[in-house]
C-alpha cells in the first residue's frame, strides 16, 4: 500500500508546471528582482557589415529586450539568465559570433555584463543562431542564478 503516495506527488507536479506564467511580447516577465520585456523579434540570414559580417548556421533571431531592476541592489546581466527554447525542447544559448558582428557594426554595447541599478533599466538585443525549423519559440529568463525561470512566448 505504500506505492499510492507516488501518484499523489505526480499529480501535484503537473499542477505546478501549469501554474508557470508565460508572458507575451510586450508583457513584463518578472523573475526575482529583474523584469524582462521583449519589445521585438527579427530574423536575419547574416549580421554585421562588410567587415564584421557573419552568416547564420541556421537563422539569426535578434530579440530586443528591456531589463528593469525592481530590487534594491545593483544587478549584473549574465548570459546564463537568458536562453531560447523551442517546441522540441531544444535549448539555445546566445550566439557570440552573431552578437559580436551585430554589435561591432552598429557600435552597440553588449547587454551582457552590464550593470542595472535599482529602479533603472537597460535596453539591448540578444542574438541566437537557431535551426530554420525551430518553432514554438520561448525565451526563458531568470533574474539570477537561483531564481525561478519565467517564459516569454515569442510567437502569437
Amino acid at each position: 500500500g505504500s506505492k499510492t503516495s507516488t501518484t499523489n506527488s505526480g499529480g501535484s507536479e503537473s499542477r505546478q508546471e501549469q501554474a508557470k506564467v508565460t508572458a507575451k511580447i510586450g508583457e513584463v516577465a518578472q523573475s526575482s528582482d529583474l523584469a524582462f520585456t521583449v519589445t521585438g523579434v527579427k530574423d536575419y540570414q547574416s549580421l554585421g557589415n562588410s567587415y564584421t559580417r557573419k552568416d547564420a548556421q541556421g537563422v539569426f533571431k535578434v530579440i530586443s529586450l528591456k531589463i528593469e531592476n525592481t530590487g534594491k541592489e545593483t544587478k549584473t546581466i549574465d548570459s546564463s539568465m537568458i536562453k531560447l527554447r523551442d517546441s522540441q525542447g531544444r535549448t539555445f544559448e546566445r550566439s557570440i559570433d552573431g552578437q559580436t558582428a551585430k554589435g561591432l557594426a552598429q557600435g552597440q554595447v553588449d547587454l551582457f555584463l552590464q550593470q542595472v541599478q535599482p529602479s533603472l533599466s537597460v535596453n539591448g538585443e540578444i542574438v541566437f543562431d537557431i535551426p530554420k525549423d525551430a518553432e514554438g519559440l520561448v525565451l526563458e529568463v531568470r533574474g539570477g542564478l537561483f531564481a525561478t525561470a519565467t517564459d516569454i512566448k515569442l510567437e502569437q
